[in-house]
């Protein structure tokens, strides 16, 4: 078990090195942080008076809610692994998911 973390220079605290479930999660909030800024650069595009459209408004939507239940799914896996990081970034990726969802129908609102 200790070959599995990193061991630092300045001292005896170790870091446990991320797990491929880990990186699964982080891709999760990246990828929910870019849908989020995709939907908000197209919402800023667009001429004032001009609306989004549904159909677009609807694939940002749903976009933001699979990749909020992928990060709930995949939360489940790093709580099985003990994986301290991979659980903070799933959750993190389950909050920028559900966030996206709000800021579409805002801006979907608000057009």
């Amino acid at each position: 078990m200790a070959e599995d973390r990193m061991k630092l220079p300045f001292g005896s605290f170790e870091i446990p090195k991320p797990k491929k479930w880990d990186l699964v999660a982080f891709g999760a909030v990246v990828a929910a942080a870019a849908v989020a800024l995709f939907n908000l650069s197209q919402a800023q595009s667009q001429a004032p008076g001009v609306s989004l459209s549904g159909g677009f408004t609807l694939f940002i939507v749903l976009a933001q809610l699979a990749i909020s239940s992928i990060s709930l799914l995949v939360l489940g896996k790093t709580a099985k692994e003990g994986t301290i990081w991979g659980n903070l970034a799933a959750v993190a990726g389950m909050l920028a998911g559900v966030s996206g969802v709000l800021l579409a129908a805002a801006l979907w609102t608000a057009a």
